[in-house]
């Protein structure tokens, strides 16, 4: 239930299909003549996307299959959420595999929001055939800006991972909680008078062990090139997450005052909401990390020990 078999599949099925391609098996051919139609469509660029197969999700019971693997799988600070209102939700940490998408396949995240929502997925995954069609059932679209903007003109809570890759692959400095956080969602939500909703997820960082076969010069390259992770992971019995708690954190929204045009105003604005989703991050992980067994690990935003090197160099 915990283990994201579509991305295995997803995989595999390439290679797989090309061989029996390749050998003539008409069966894998009138397989992806029949498949083609849907793969080409672009249903991750259009809303509502394909979200759907509830069935499918229901008989998973994330809540309670999730909790009963994990050991505790819970949300704390949901009162800060107003069911009614459209957020754009900034969610950290990114994770190997991001694990804490489950949340929101539960009825304990659903019940906090009376509008729709769709998460944000990088172009790559709507590529890759089964990762793909199960990415856009789950709920994920692609998270192009043209295709952002359509779902806060729709009026959908947006549910973005900004750190990304960046995320994703920090593993040098296990003592760390590296976070990377953007402007370019903000500049939206400032843009859209959208609310920006932080939230941390303590365990995702420690369900799988993140592991680079590649020299870091080279990983950083693929990872620019292909805007994707070179890294593999390893878990319990190698290929299921470590047995360790789920609690996802919900911060203060962050109001945001709305300014439809480019200029000094807008800069402004994206720069005090930056500031001030930063902060309520800060926040939630001090508050929390002790309750949580975080409590030997420092917070760390990751561009701005960028903008410190930067600095740096010049100065030197």
């Amino acid at each position: 239930m915990v283990f994201p078999l579509h991305i295995v599949l997803g995989v595999l099925s390439v290679p797989l299909a090309l061989y029996s391609l390749a050998k003539g098996d008409r069966t894998v051919w009138a397989l992806v003549l029949l498949y083609a139609p849907f793969y080409f469509w672009p249903a991750q660029s259009h809303f509502p996307g394909w979200k759907g197969f509830e069935l499918i999700w229901r008989l998973m019971d994330y809540e309670n299959t999730c909790a009963s693997y994990f050991g505790q799988w819970a949300i704390h600070g949901a009162e800060h959420i107003d069911a009614a209102t459209q957020y754009f939700v900034a969610c950290h940490p990114h994770g190997t595999l991001i694990f804490q998408r489950m949340f929101w396949r539960s009825p304990m995240v659903e019940q906090c929001f009376n509008r729709p929502w769709r998460m944000l997925g990088a172009s790559i995954v709507f590529r890759i055939p089964l990762m793909r069609e199960l990415s856009l059932w789950f709920g994920a679209v692609d998270a192009s800006r043209a295709n952002c903007e359509r779902l806060l003109r729709a009026g959908v809570n947006v549910v973005v991972w900004p750190g990304g890759l960046d995320e994703a692959s920090s593993i040098d400095r296990p003592e760390e909680v590296r976070l990377r956080t953007r402007t370019g969602f903000i500049r939206l939500a400032v843009k859209h008078g959208t609310p920006v909703l932080p939230m941390f997820v303590f365990g995702e960082l420690d369900a799988v062990r993140p592991i680079s076969l590649l020299p870091s010069s080279m990983a950083r390259l693929l990872q620019k090139k292909l805007r994707m992770s070179t890294n593999i992971f390893v878990g319990r019995l190698l290929v299921m997450p470590f047995r360790v708690p789920f609690n996802l954190c919900v911060g203060r929204p962050v109001p945001v005052k709305q300014c439809n045009e480019e200029g000094a105003e807008l800069d402004a604005e994206v720069a005090r909401v930056h500031s001030e989703y930063k902060k309520e991050l800060a926040l939630l992980f001090e508050t929390n990390k002790s309750r949580f067994n975080y409590a030997q690990r420092n917070l760390v935003f990751v561009c701005e020990q960028a903008e410190e090197a930067r600095s740096k160099a010049k100065a030197g």
